[in-house]
């Protein structure tokens, strides 16, 4: 299975477009053979950014979406008009505890990013308990999932609240090596009504930084664009 971890900044006033953007493409998107799932996150430590997670069965699925008409068209509004900023991660699932019905983990790429700050994420998702009644320090609520903000090797963290399903947090933390994931995983006691994902980064790139991204887009204004 492959995650997109695809985490945006939509411009000042922008949010309302984006998520009609996202709404305009779920139809077409869960018509794509291959498609498991797609949630939307706010940031709680990250003001205005969004993390848009979608999992695959294989690359070759994510590969169908990426030829669909709508959803090339929809990358250039976003691109050209809807985000301030972007970071996108495409990698591979290599390890899930709770594994969907229908769907099973196989090894499919075993290269790793070349540019990105880590090779690593680990995904943490679990539903906060009932008795808090809203989240309002994103710190202990990172460590209830499991955070070890002293971990050797993380390179960085954020955690998020879902859009649709306010109370779903999920916890991501970038890694050095997959050794750094692991061997947090092996130290550590995560919630354990939480789901673990562990997830090799094929490609990292950005609006700016396009030395792994898969396809040509002209320069961004805004910034200085880094190519291979």
């Amino acid at each position: 299975m492959f995650s997109v971890i695809f985490e945006v900044l939509p411009n000042g006033g922008n949010w309302d477009d984006y998520l009609d953007n996202a709404k305009m493409l779920r139809p077409e998107l869960e018509q794509v053979e291959g498609f498991v799932d797609n949630i939307r996150y706010k940031s709680l430590i990250r003001e205005g950014w969004i993390l848009s997670l979608s999992n695959w069965r294989d690359e070759k699925s994510l590969v169908r979406w990426r030829t669909r008409m709508r959803h090339h068209e929809a990358q250039h509004k976003g691109r050209d008009e809807i985000f301030a900023d972007y970071h996108l991660r495409v990698g591979q699932i290599t390890a899930d505890n709770q594994i969907p019905a229908r769907y099973a983990l196989t090894e499919q790429r075993l290269d790793e990013t070349e540019v990105g700050e880590g090779t690593t994420v680990t995904l943490i998702n679990a539903t906060r308990p009932s008795e808090w009644k809203q989240t309002t320090n994103p710190y202990d609520c990172a460590e209830w999932l499991g955070l070890n903000p002293w971990a050797a090797d993380s390179t960085s963290w954020d955690i998020f609240d879902a859009v649709l399903t306010p109370g779903d947090l999920i916890l991501l933390i970038s890694w050095k090596d997959t050794a750094a994931a692991q061997a947090y995983e092996d130290t550590s006691a995560p919630n354990d009504k939480a789901r673990i994902r562990r997830v090799r980064i094929v490609r990292d790139y950005g609006k700016y930084d396009r030395r792994e991204a898969p396809q040509y887009y002209p320069d961004a204004k805004g910034g200085e664009t880094l190519r291979a």
